[in-house]
């Protein structure tokens, strides 16, 4: 007998939440019960645009009655950073499993307490780590070990275009809002963590200055294998979204390459399409299978997330340490910042698993 949709909760219609939107929309195993929104006058234009007039819309200080609705199973958080722990902990409380952006919340003690009960309650708390979920990144980590020993991985993340500055005030920094992404890639590549990272960074734009934060950041990493990696951030780039993964090895290299908006070749291969504008299009797949993987553990058809606890929880201490280097202008060994960080607490499941 085929199992009913999962009824589901939007929380927040920004540029994450109208990716999750389509997806939801075009997914037959879920099924939108609920929007929660600060601007209500958006989320009905955007539902009334997408034809889901079934769907309810709840101000975010009205939230009780969509989480404490029985129908709902799951909800999708993908609101200002700030929001994400309220609304986390309310979900846990209601029995909901979760989809959120990251980060999970803002203390990694905050976080660990999260999926500490999730876990307890048998709830799935899945990070979006979109990049685990791209079928390019994804085939390529398949086949990294054709090339051999890895010796050096190189990244490119180059944002396009340049967020607002209303969204650069709140998205926590560029270290936390974009390297974390390349660091949980580099994890999900090689399978351990660095021994040592160094940062250097600047700031071109006068307005991202004012926020005390960069737009221009090189990372090396030093892995227990021996791979040299190499990181290179921008918060933006003139031609299109440049997010490039090269892996050279003992027997050659296997690289990601950006996809192009299609295969058009003009004059005779002079001139091809270009690359993807923003992350929307590029990482398209990702978000759908991202879903997918979601509802997958939600009916049980998978028990093995693709985001464990320790990969939110390691990547996001790297990224504090990548930072740390960058502030101080010292190479950080990573096994010491993880003892201090974690003083008496660097033997928790949770980290390990």
């Amino acid at each position: 007998m085929s199992r009913k949709p999962i009824g589901l909760i939007l929380c927040g219609l920004g540029r994450m939440g109208l990716i999750h939107l389509d997806n939801v929309i075009h997914n037959p195993n879920v099924e939108l019960l609920y929007v929660v929104e600060s601007n209500l006058s958006h989320a009905n234009q955007v539902l009334t645009k997408n034809n889901l007039n079934n769907v309810t819309v709840v101000h975010c200080d009205e939230i009780e009655k969509a989480f404490t609705d029985p129908l709902v199973e799951g909800v999708i958080i993908c609101t200002p950073t700030d929001k994400h722990e309220p609304y986390l902990k309310l979900a846990l409380k209601t029995g909901k499993h979760i989809l959120c952006e990251k980060p999970i919340a803002i203390g990694l003690d905050t976080v660990m307490s999260c999926y500490r009960e999730a876990k307890d309650k048998g709830l799935v708390l899945l990070c979006a780590f979109n990049r685990r979920f791209d079928p390019q990144l994804y085939k390529m980590r398949e086949q990294r070990h054709t090339v051999g020993p890895i010796h050096s991985v190189k990244i490119c993340s180059r944002d396009s275009p340049r967020p607002s500055i209303d969204y650069l005030k709140i998205s926590g920094g560029i270290f936390h809002d974009c390297l974390i992404h390349d660091l949980d890639m580099l994890r999900w590549i090689l399978e351990e963590d660095p021994v040592t990272v160094y940062t250097t960074a600047h700031t071109f734009d006068p307005e991202i200055k004012a926020l005390d934060d960069y737009d221009t950041v090189f990372v090396v990493l030093k892995f227990p294998c021996g791979v040299i990696a190499h990181i290179d951030a921008s918060r933006h780039c003139v031609f299109g979204y440049d997010q490039t993964v090269q892996i050279y090895g003992e027997k050659g290299n296997i690289i990601s390459d950006n996809p192009l908006k299609s295969g058009l070749i003009r004059n005779g291969g002079a001139e091809r399409d270009e690359i993807f504008y923003s992350f929307p299009t590029r990482y398209a797949a990702a978000y759908q299978e991202e879903l997918k993987h979601f509802v997958d553990l939600i009916k049980g058809t998978t028990s093995v997330s693709r985001v464990k606890p320790s990969d939110t929880l390691r990547a996001t201490y790297l990224c504090e340490a990548v930072e740390e280097s960058c502030r101080t202008g010292k190479v950080i060994n990573v096994p010491s910042f993880f003892q201090n960080l974690f003083k008496g607490k660097t033997d928790d499941p949770l980290l390990n698993e």
